[in-house]
């Protein structure tokens, strides 16, 4: 693995970025394909390691891209603040074949496993190939800790797949087979997860924002969750729009980003 490209991410504000370093590669249509990340940093000569939030995109496990316009205005948000945000790529439509052979494996048992409802959709092949290629840029993310300089356990957050993604990091991936380092807890932005009885209620914070009517990923799984786990804070938002990290459309951005870096800290020093 070599050595992290920095360069300036906001020059006025000494902030810095290591764009699509790759982390790993994966199938992909009988192809191997490269998986990129980009890292986003706060200024350097700071008293303490920033905190770190891995952001997954969304997109329907269709679409979508680790540096679209509303990761980049994440990242300002953040690396200003003194936190550091990570944003990894992960494979778009997957099938069964693009698996690895551990999670073929386990591919008829999972799907003996009741779903929450309204989640089909994202239980399928695409949605355990993101939580595979997550799981190896976890374990990337910690062997440059030392170059990235971040403090304790990352975040997950994510909208929509993204943060079905995030779930999946962190129940499914485990059952899988997939080792990574342990997250200090979930942002979900109109997220879910599809199979309750992979969940441990109480095993990490969690923090979801949906709207009760989002008919693109329905509130059911995530709400059945809620009422399981104390540490499981809803906030249900009507105004909400899809995978939008605003609980209404006249929400300031201090409060919008505000509410993401107090999660990130909090748990984060946990």
């Amino acid at each position: 693995m070599g050595a992290l490209e920095f360069a300036d991410f906001d020059k006025r504000a000494g902030t810095r970025m290591v764009a699509d370093a790759v982390y790993g590669h994966a199938p992909l249509d009988g192809q191997e394909v490269a998986l990129h990340a980009t890292l986003y940093l706060p200024k350097q000569r700071r008293r303490r390691p920033p905190p770190l939030l891995v952001w997954i995109h969304g997109g329907g496990f269709r679409d979508g891209a680790h540096d679209q316009l509303q990761i980049r205005r994440l990242a300002r948000q953040l690396t200003i603040e003194g936190f550091a945000l990570a944003t990894p790529e992960y494979r778009l439509g997957a099938g069964a074949a693009d698996l690895s052979e551990g999670s073929r494996a386990r591919l008829d048992e999972l799907e003996r496993m009741p779903v929450a409802e309204g989640a089909g959709w994202f239980s399928g092949a695409a949605a355990i190939a993101a939580a595979e290629d997550l799981s190896r840029f976890m374990t990337w993310l910690e062997g440059v800790r030392d170059e990235i300089g971040f403090a304790g356990r990352p975040v997950l957050g994510g909208s929509g797949a993204g943060a079905v993604t995030a779930f999946n990091l962190a129940f499914l991936a485990p059952w899988l087979g997939f080792e990574r380092p342990d997250p200090a807890g979930i942002l979900s932005f109109s997220g879910g997860f599809a199979w309750p009885e992979l969940y441990e209620a109480g095993k990490y914070p969690v923090f979801a924002l949906h709207n009760p009517f989002d008919e693109k990923l329905a509130i059911g799984s995530i709400r059945a969750l809620s009422q399981l786990d104390p540490r499981l804070e809803l906030l249900e938002a009507w105004e909400q729009e899809h995978g939008l990290l605003r609980v209404h459309p006249k929400e300031t951005k201090p409060v919008t980003f505000g509410r993401i870096r107090g999660f990130v800290e909090r748990w984060t020093a946990a």
